[in-house]
């Protein structure tokens, strides 16, 4: 079930490996935030339905990365409908060249055909679905390509698997994990003023977020010794 953040912002927070899944209403932009491993497409279907939209509606994913339970979710998308995806150019350009390491799904045993991410984006890019505005905070540690994504307006920042509730953070012992970067990115979240947190898993953070940000910093600072 997707659960109503503000007016436009949904979160479908995961009960198995999957990812959380955020939805943004941008009016003539219907935009999912990662799509989860695509083993729950049925269910997925089901709570969007909840809130009036197909999953054909669907225009937009970004991911937060590349990892199996972010991405699966993108192939049984792309067959209902023609969604637009988004991802950091160090996960891009790597699938879009038929790489597809930074999926992870061998280490999963499995396997993610490839598909085209038409959305490559950088660091302080700005995505206009109309309606809401989105800045790309890069954000690495936990992969290369991890963002977060910034809605300022709203005064929320989907995490994806950079910052948890609980002062928790992203692993960093999978190919592309970095404790430094993660700790650096982790200070720079810290640095922003914001109340709500939607991360890629577990609950979301409602109220004075920053001030999880800068608990999750310093855990991992001590954590890592960095």
């Amino acid at each position: 079930m997707f659960d109503s953040i503000t007016k436009s912002v949904y979160l479908r927070v995961s009960s198995s490996f999957d990812s959380n899944i955020g939805y943004l209403d941008c009016g003539e932009h219907k935009v999912l935030i990662d799509s989860g491993t695509g083993m729950f497409t049925e269910k997925l279907e089901q709570d969007l339905q909840g809130l009036g939209v197909s999953l054909d509606a669907i225009t937009d994913i970004v991911l937060t990365h590349s990892h199996i339970d972010h991405v699966g979710g993108v192939i049984p998308l792309l067959k209902e409908g023609n969604p637009k995806i988004h991802a950091h150019k160090a996960d891009a350009d790597m699938i879009n060249s038929g790489n597809m390491s930074p999926t992870l799904s061998e280490t999963f045993g499995s396997r993610i055909p490839q598909f085209e991410i038409e959305g490559v984006l950088e660091d302080a890019d700005v995505i206009d679905f109309g309606d809401l505005k989105v800045k790309v905070l890069h954000t690495p540690g936990h992969s290369a390509g991890s963002i977060c994504l910034h809605l300022e307006e709203q005064g929320l920042i989907f995490t994806g698997d950079t910052m948890f509730s609980g002062s928790s953070f992203g692993r960093v012992d999978l190919p592309g994990g970095n404790a430094r970067e993660l700790v650096d990115s982790l200070k720079k979240l810290s640095e922003i003023d914001f109340q709500i947190a939607l991360p890629g898993h577990m609950s979301p953070v409602i109220g004075n977020a920053r001030s999880s940000a800068k608990s999750s910093y310093e855990q991992a600072k001590n954590w890592f010794r960095v």
